[in-house]
């Protein structure tokens, strides 16, 4: 009886398992109809458009990124020290201090044979030079990441103030993160198209990635394709699991 029952259960949680890959599969269904729906747009044309062209200066001019002094056409720099000196950390607050926090002044931009055009920094990269799990595909930023501790110490960059360095305790370290985003660099977007540029889309899919749309196409058909044999292996072994199971539960007497 306990075999059975265990059996039961893990099978109807691999039937839930197989109803978690059909809604992600559903999600990939409707961004890979927006990909087919928006052919590639001249930059410059209002509204939801798909645009290919390659990663400029913005208004600002050529950037020299603070840490590296790489050219860019974009970059943000974020310095951390972790763990946070606040009373509230983990899961009531963060877990590190922000020290500094710096960006280019101006967007970065997207530019083909006509017409040049900011971009939204949030399409570029994720905020505070952390990792979003929604962001996917190929990055066109670049990033560049240092580590100093009392046992490990580096080199750091003039951007970094000596008395953060000083100050510095010997259970703390410093994380220096750089993203930059070079010119030159052939990227295919999908977004709205404003008066000030390039902006995410206001729901749905949103694309910055250096893959080419015909990519980009083929790797949502690729993640479809895998999810749908996920749901029909999941689905299969949890019936075989899960009703056997239940018939011989039923089958039991009082």
């Amino acid at each position: 009886m306990t075999v059975a029952t265990v059996a039961f259960c893990f099978g109807v949680l691999l039937v839930a398992g197989a109803g978690i890959f059909l809604l992600l599969i559903l999600g990939d269904l409707r961004a890979l109809w927006t990909l087919h729906r928006l052919r590639p747009s001249p930059v410059g044309t209002r509204g939801r458009v798909a645009l290919e062209g390659t990663t400029e200066y913005g208004i600002a001019g050529r950037q020299i990124a603070p840490a590296t002094g790489e050219d860019c056409a974009w970059y943000r720099l974020v310095l951390l020290r972790e763990p946070s000196r606040a009373l509230t950390t983990g899961d009531y607050g963060p877990d590190h201090d922000v020290i500094l926090e710096i960006e280019s002044p101006a967007w970065p931009a997207i530019a083909d044979h006509a017409a040049r055009i900011p971009v939204d920094p949030r399409l570029v990269s994720p905020s505070r030079a952390l990792y979003d799990p929604i962001m996917s595909g190929p990055y066109a930023y670049t990033v560049t990441s240092l580590e100093h501790r009392h046992a490990a110490p580096v080199p750091l960059p003039p951007i970094v103030p000596d008395d953060v360095v000083a100050d510095l305790r010997r259970s703390e370290r410093l994380r220096l993160t750089e993203i930059r985003l070079p010119r030159g660099v052939p990227v295919f977007a999908l977004g709205r198209t404003t008066s000030r540029g390039l902006l995410p889309s206001r729901t749905g899919l949103t694309v910055f990635t250096t893959d080419s749309r015909a990519k980009t196409i083929a790797v949502r058909r690729d993640d479809i394709r895998t999810g749908r044999m996920g749901a029909v292996w999941l689905t299969a072994i949890g019936l075989v699991l899960a009703v056997p199971s239940a018939l011989y539960l039923t089958s039991l007497p009082g």
